[in-house]
């Protein structure tokens, strides 16, 4: 780390690997659906500071058990046991039959897939600053993010409102306790995630 609270990129890129490292020892796990990770953000600025290695982890699982900014408790319990939270590192998750990409991830590179394991293209392009041979994903144009944006919106509208109905029901409480997480975590991730795309989907359609 730097005096600024920064990380070196040679650094950033190392715990990049320990991730893809990770993943790659836990594909073979009973239950484990992650398919694919991606990298975003300050990293694959070669002038930028890193404060931490941003990820979009995809998994194979129905959109609507991993709405946006969702805390699944198998999933971050998958990510705890990995060390992830020891790590310099944000995440979130992403059901594969999205796009990686939304308003947040703006350009993503795939570093690890479950069939291919680390992408040693991407490593070696993140290493020499090369950014401008990464292989990105994004979104082709305004129209298909705001199409995007709508879809997801309309996901997580319906994951805060179910959030809310059962938030005092005895059952999904306890479903949604453990780990040092409570029902008002996820309530508060529910509520984040839906307003988060509420106001970029209106803020892209201006």
């Amino acid at each position: 780390m730097r005096d600024d609270g920064a990380m070196k990129r040679a650094t950033a890129i190392s715990r990049l690997s320990d991730v893809a490292d990770g993943l790659e020892r836990s594909k073979d796990w009973t239950g484990t659906c992650v398919v694919a990770g991606y990298v975003f953000g300050s990293l694959l600025d070669p002038a930028g500071d890193i404060e931490r290695v941003q990820l979009a982890l995809v998994v194979d699982e129905p959109a609507e058990a991993v709405p946006w900014m969702s805390r699944p408790r198998h999933l971050e319990a998958l990510a705890s046991l990995l060390r992830f939270d020891k790590l310099p590192i944000s995440w979130q998750w992403r059901p594969s039959a999205w796009p990686v990409w939304n308003h947040e991830i703006t350009r993503a590179v795939c570093f690890w897939s479950a069939t291919s394991g680390s992408h040693q293209a991407t490593f070696t392009a993140l290493s020499t600053g090369r950014i401008d041979e990464l292989d990105f994903v994004e979104p082709a144009d305004a129209e298909r993010l705001i199409e995007e944006l709508r879809l997801e919106s309309d996901v997580g509208r319906r994951h805060l409102t179910e959030t809310v109905a059962g938030f005092y029901d005895r059952d999904w409480r306890r479903r949604h306790t453990g780990d040092g997480i409570y029902p008002a975590d996820h309530l508060w991730w529910a509520t984040s995630g839906y307003l988060d795309l509420d106001n970029a989907v209106n803020d892209t359609a201006r």
